[in-house]
This record gives structure tokens, sequence and C-alpha cells, in this order.
């Protein structure tokens, strides 16, 4: 169970480092990000749209540091549990509002919020649940311990890029010829 609680981890890390990155990189980013905000059609986002952007970006970047370190993996994993938890609901109600805000999770997406974003947070909101539980146990030797982060990496890469493997595999014309 380490081992899972480092690949956790290290997915967990990953995705909330690349997700704080792209709102926080620039004053045009985090603006960008919080116009996006403003126009969900959710309850809090219309009506403090800065706040709100600014508690989920330092919240994110929050995560990264608590789920990075030993000593407060549970503290970070615990809210990053709590963040996807909101996400997923309110990613839900975006799209069971008939949304079509692009996906801003990773920074600018042409793709529209929909049940993919939705699963994707379900799903990394279950890592996270998982992460508590397997957190603590120990025995760990460095080489299980750097092939667990490894595929804590990959799996993180696969999750940041879901709009772009949608893209790829649902073949829906974009870059296509012909009829």
């Amino acid at each position: 169970m380490i081992y899972v609680a480092f690949a956790i981890r290290s997915l967990i890390v990953v995705v909330f480092s690349v997700s704080a990155f792209s709102k926080l990189r620039s004053q045009t980013a985090f603006r960008d990000f919080t116009s996006w905000v403003a126009g969900l059609p959710v309850p809090v986002a219309p009506r403090w749209p800065a706040p709100a952007a600014a508690t989920l970006a330092a919240a994110e970047a929050a995560i990264v540091v608590l789920a990075a370190l030993p000593w407060t993996v549970v503290a970070g994993l615990a809210l990053a549990l709590a963040v996807l938890a909101t996400f997923t609901a309110g990613t839900w109600l975006a799209v069971a509002r008939g949304t079509d805000a692009p996906c801003q999770c990773f920074g600018a997406s042409a793709a529209p919020l929909g049940r993919r974003h939705v699963a994707r947070d379900a799903l990394l909101c279950v890592a996270a649940a998982a992460g508590i539980a397997c957190a603590g146990a120990g025995g760990a030797r460095t080489g299980g311990i750097l092939l667990a982060l490894a595929v804590g990496l990959v799996i993180a890469v696969l999750v940041v890029h879901v709009d772009d493997l949608a893209v790829l595999f649902a073949g829906d014309g974009i870059g296509q010829t012909g009829p």
C-alpha cells in the first residue's frame, strides 16, 4: 500500500502543480481565470469571482506543498479531497445547466466543460481519498518509491491532457480532410 500512496501523492502533486501554475503564472492568466470563474453558472462564481478564483488558486498551491511533504501529506490529501469534491460538484452543476464555457483547469482550452471533466474530477477525488487511506504505511524501498512516483507522473500527464486525448481518440473531424 505504501507504493500506492506514493503514486497517488505524485499524481496529486503534479496535477495541482500544473493547475496552480496555469492560473498563477502571470497577471493575465489569473485575470483570465477570474473572468472564467465569473461566467460559470454556479452560485458563488458570479457574485464573488475574484475571491473565489484567489481561493481556488491558493488552495491548489497549498495542496502541492502539503502533499509533497511527508509530515503534512494527510493534510494535503485531505485538502485535495475537499477541493476535488468542490470541483466535481461545481463542474457537474455547470454541465447540468448547459454551460459552454471551456475547461480552464490546466490553462486555456477550447473544449467545453463536459461529463469527462466531471468524471476526471470524481476519479481524482477517489484517488485523494485512497491516498489518505494508504498514508502512513512504511517499509518502502527506494526503487519501489521511484517507480510509484513515475507511475503517478504518467497518470498525471494523462489527466492533464484528457481533452487532447479525447480529441485524439474521438475522431471528431478536427484536422481531418474530406467529407
